[in-house]
């Protein structure tokens, strides 16, 4: 934290949707990484990073990207914060069965990104890791580091299980307000320093009614075929 203000680091982020309420909770993003620069542009149109620096495109796969996020986590400690508070993860994922090793191997490789977030949460230790994905990503087959084909799941256990409490969870985003249907797997890490007093469990979203049809554009006014909305280009 610094000055009593959470920081976070964005892996994968593309144009930000997913990790922006972590701004609008208050939290500084100390670095957000996109491959593709359009993506990323639309971040810097919501600000946010406080630093341009901190707006990374480029290849996780490189280490002079690697090298770029840690440069900006010395630049915050420098300035007072004591230790990264949250990663959140997103990384390409075919939603893939480990156990269908005919699949193509550049599908199971791109799964394999998921190492690099993996080896980024053990190398930078934040207090929270955050991971979302498909409803299929605990299960899903990706390569480890000795070449093997074995679950994300797995990984991650092998991997972050010794210093984090995990909790993973199908959950449909349209009980925890979104505005449309879509299943997703998340996944919550815990610093075990933390357990006595907070676990993963505790972290996820409460349950909330999905909205209806109505409930989400009932309020906008009826429009003829091929009319727009003169008060709102979008609504067509």
């Amino acid at each position: 934290m610094i000055k009593n203000k959470p920081t976070y680091i964005s892996l994968f982020s593309s144009a930000g949707v997913g990790c922006y309420g972590f701004k609008m909770e208050g939290f500084e993003c100390i670095a957000t990484n996109e491959l593709i620069e359009k993506r990323l542009n639309i971040q810097k149109i919501n600000n946010k990073c406080k630093f341009k620096s901190g707006y990374i495109v480029a290849d996780i796969k490189e280490n002079f990207t690697k090298e770029l996020i840690f440069q900006e986590i010395e630049k915050w400690n420098k300035i007072g914060n004591d230790r990264v508070d949250v990663i959140i993860a997103t990384p390409p994922c075919q939603g893939m069965s480990v156990a269908n090793h005919k699949k193509k191997e550049r599908e199971i490789e791109r799964n394999s990104l998921i190492r690099e977030s993996v080896d980024l949460i053990k190398n930078i230790n934040p207090r929270f890791f955050i991971f979302e994905n498909v409803a299929t990503f605990w299960k899903t087959g990706c390569i480890d580091h000795k070449g093997n084909i074995i679950s994300i799941g797995d990984l991650i256990i092998k991997e972050l299980g010794s210093e984090f409490i995990i909790h993973k969870e199908v959950l449909n985003f349209k009980n925890y307000g979104s505005n449309s249907s879509r299943t997703r797997t998340l996944v919550i890490g815990v610093d075990k320093k933390y357990s006595e007093s907070i676990s993963p469990i505790e972290l996820m979203p409460d349950y909330t009614e999905e909205k209806t049809l109505f409930d989400v554009i009932g309020h906008m006014k009826s429009l003829r075929w091929g009319e727009y909305d003169k008060e709102d280009f979008f609504h067509s």
